[in-house]
C-alpha cells in the first residue's frame, strides 16, 4: 500500500516578496543546428559578467529559445551583440522590467501555488511577461509600472509567515 501526503492550508504562506528592479528582458531563439554560434556569443560576452538575474529556456521545433533578464546597461550591450549575430532571431527587447519573487514553506509539497499567483494577478490586470518556478520559489517578470499592483494583489492572496 502506498501513502501519498499532500500539504494544504486555506491561505498559502510565503516568506514575503522581494524585488529586482531596473532590468531589461531579452527573448531570442537559435536553431539547434547553429548551437555552436550561440555558445560563441555566450563565451564572447562572458555571460556571467553580464549578471543575469533570470534565465529560462525551452526547445521546440528544432529551436532553443531563451528569456533573459539583465541589468539595463548589460541588457543593452547583450541585445546589441545578438543583433550583430545574423543567426539569432531576436523576438523581444523590453525595458524596464522588474522581477518579483517569493519563497514559501511547503511550496514543493502542495499544488495550487501557480494558479493562485496567476489568478490573483489576472484579476487586477497585471500582465506577466515571463515566469519560472522551482520547488520552493516563484519568479515573475513584470513591467516595472505593475510591481506595486502585483505585490498588493499577492499580499491579499498569500499570507506572509511571521
Amino acid at each position: 500500500m502506498e501513502t501519498i501526503a499532500v500539504y494544504w492550508e486555506p491561505r498559502i504562506k510565503t516568506y514575503g516578496f522581494q524585488r529586482i528592479n531596473d532590468l531589461a528582458l531579452i527573448e531570442f531563439s537559435y536553431s539547434l543546428t547553429d548551437i555552436k554560434h550561440l555558445g560563441e556569443i555566450f563565451l564572447k560576452d562572458d555571460f556571467k559578467i553580464l549578471r543575469p538575474k533570470f534565465i529560462i529556456s525551452h526547445v521546440l521545433h528544432h529551436e532553443i529559445s531563451f528569456i533573459v533578464c539583465l541589468p539595463l546597461k548589460e541588457g543593452k550591450y547583450f541585445n546589441t551583440s545578438l543583433e550583430k549575430a545574423s543567426s539569432a532571431a531576436l523576438c523581444k527587447y523590453i525595458h524596464p522590467v522588474s522581477i518579483l519573487f517569493f519563497h514559501g514553506p511547503h511550496f514543493g509539497d502542495r499544488y495550487g501555488i501557480a494558479d493562485a499567483t496567476f489568478s490573483s494577478l489576472s484579476k487586477v490586470g497585471v500582465n506577466i511577461l515571463a515566469s519560472g518556478c522551482s520547488s520552493a520559489s516563484v519568479f515573475l517578470v513584470l513591467a516595472t509600472h505593475d510591481m506595486d499592483k502585483a505585490e498588493k494583489a499577492l499580499n491579499e492572496t498569500f499570507e506572509v509567515a511571521k
